[in-house]
């Protein structure tokens, strides 16, 4: 474990490829751009060109609708950035405040967008097809924003550091969908999946705040931090603090008190892929249910979108029986 791990400490921070904006949208007075969302990735700085298409924004919803899902932009002001923020909402087909939903958190990849997985995973139009098929029940997803000051080209980690307190925003944001929406308001119907520098900020926040969330995906993340980007003045404490993979051995009477499920998985051709084993074998070893799995593929949407289905369907049955 430790050779390909440490070979993996020190992160490239070139630009590999262009960024393209190509669409502005206009939700609730808010420009969301839509485009080549490139990720990170812990080894070094990647950037992944997605797929883009037309997407045709919807207003502010009203606190009720009975008809087709809506997406929306929600603002509030966050506590932990002491400013105002936002999220994204997909509220789905037939959404009424007399039903309450379970809710399912996805953290976007740095730098990136939340826009990302409406418009290179089609996660919304997945979700409804699967609902209408009875393979899911109804669902709020909701899409935080890890970027820097609203700007995409930025790496938060997704994490409490000088850059500002990223982590306490997913807390920030969970307690505001809580207050504004119909929900099933207790961590087993709550679950937190990412992508990239998204999979990596889901296990950290995760696992810090297990008593949130039951249920956390991992896809193609990591789970060793460097002292580089937003960490580039953080103590050794804190690098800890923040690597899963190093405090997740002292989890144990944790867990005892909130059982925890988590599903990871990362590509073939992952250069970070070394990293899952053992963090797989880390949160067994303290008691977590633990799925893992490497899939035939690299750090791309091409593995990622084509397992939504699969992640909603996973989400759905831990709300059903966790």
């Amino acid at each position: 474990m430790a050779g390909p791990v440490s070979s993996r400490r020190v992160r490239r921070r070139g630009l590999e490829a262009t960024i393209l904006l190509v669409v502005v949208a206009v939700v609730a007075g808010v420009a969301l751009s839509a485009g080549a969302t490139p990720h990170r990735h812990p080894g070094g700085q990647r950037r992944v060109a997605e797929r883009t298409r037309q997407v045709t924004p919807q207003p502010p919803m009203p606190p009720t609708t009975r008809g087709p899902g809506r997406l929306f932009t929600v603002y509030f002001y966050s506590a932990a950035l002491h400013r105002r923020a936002d999220y994204l909402v997909y509220l789905p087909a037939g959404y009424t405040p007399s039903r309450r939903l379970p809710v399912f958190y996805l953290l976007h990849g740095m730098p990136g967008r939340p826009m990302a997985f409406t418009l290179n995973a089609h996660t919304e139009s997945k979700l409804e097809e699967l609902i209408r098929l009875h393979e899911v029940r109804p669902m709020i997803l909701v899409f935080p924003d890890g970027r820097i000051g609203g700007r995409t080209a930025t790496d938060s980690e997704w994490a409490n550091t000088r850059a500002g307190r990223f982590e306490s925003y997913v807390v920030d944001v969970v307690h505001n969908v809580d207050q504004r929406f119909a929900t099933l308001a207790d961590r087993r119907h709550r679950a937190i999946a990412g992508l990239s520098a998204g999979a990596y900020g889901a296990a950290n926040v995760g696992l810090h705040q297990v008593a949130l969330f039951g249920l956390i995906q991992v896809w193609s993340g990591y789970f060793l931090q460097t002292p580089t980007g937003v960490f580039a003045r953080a103590t050794p404490a804190q690098l800890s603090a923040n690597s899963p993979l190093e405090y997740a051995y002292a989890m144990g009477p944790t867990l005892k008190r909130y059982p925890l499920r988590i599903f990871i998985y990362t590509g073939t051709h992952d250069s970070d892929r070394f990293q899952t084993p053992p963090m797989a074998a880390a949160l067994r070893a303290v008691g977590a249910h633990v799925g893992s799995a490497i899939y035939r593929g690299g750090h791309s949407w091409n593995l990622w979108s084509p397992r939504v289905d699969q992640m909603l369907i996973m989400a759905s049955r831990f709300f059903s029986s966790p």
